[in-house]
């Protein structure tokens, strides 16, 4: 039976569950307020009116932009092939969501953890899923921007190493950008958020990150 992406059917009454209410196929409509009010949009009642696009997998609110599949943790993980990621106005706030939810994790690990800042067709910037890399080394580009521009990479550089000025750009980092032409975001072990332009000039390093090993909870 054809339902609306994100619904559960219940047998018993017919209707399509969508974790915090029912909807009804015959009526085209919830048959319930939304819980969170109109803070979901202003028919309490309504599905996305265009579920082609939006979807509405918890029965809250619509979720932008349904095939780009760059969304991949928590609820997001579940529904990952109609959802797409959280955006930002601006490349710097993409990147720094991304890494407080990862460098605590990196911290932990002690390995590199990367990915990319994008851009989409309505000026909009998100981040692609961290990739998982090694001690000293990690690959942003197999994590691709899904039919969008490529405009940073963001990586993390682990626990403090022996040897190694872990709180600072290295050559190879500053090599990448250069060669892909790209700009640059990085998490330190010592919380620092940095930023470099293309030609690994240093734009700006602020204290915004955690310092201990911690899993975000996505």
């Amino acid at each position: 039976m054809l339902r609306l992406p994100g619904q559960q059917y219940d047998e018993e009454t017919g209707l399509y569950y969508n974790r915090h209410r029912y909807y009804d196929p015959l009526q085209g409509r919830y048959i319930t307020q939304d819980p969170i009010g109109g803070a979901g949009g202003w028919n309490l009642y309504q599905y996305p009116l265009n579920p082609v696009s939006k979807i509405d997998p918890l029965g809250l609110s619509a979720w932008s932009d349904a095939k780009s599949g760059a969304c991949t943790e928590g609820i997001c993980r579940l529904f990952s092939p109609f959802i797409g990621p959280e955006k930002f106005s601006d490349p710097d706030t993409a990147a720094l969501d991304a890494l407080k939810k990862i460098n605590g994790q990196s911290i932990c690990e002690d390995k590199e953890f990367a990915g990319l800042i994008c851009m989409d067709n309505k000026k909009n910037y998100f981040a692609t899923e961290a990739n998982r890399g090694e001690e000293h080394e990690s690959s942003p580009f197999d994590s691709p921007c899904p039919g969008s521009t490529v405009i940073a990479t963001y990586h993390t550089h682990g626990a403090y190493s022996f040897g190694y000025a872990d709180d600072f750009f290295s050559k190879r980092d500053v090599g990448v950008y250069e060669y892909n032409n790209v700009l640059g975001y990085l998490g330190t072990p010592g919380g620092e958020f940095k930023k470099t332009d293309k030609s690994g000039k240093e734009l700006f390093s602020k204290k915004e990150l955690t310092t201990v090993c911690r899993i975000h909870a996505n």
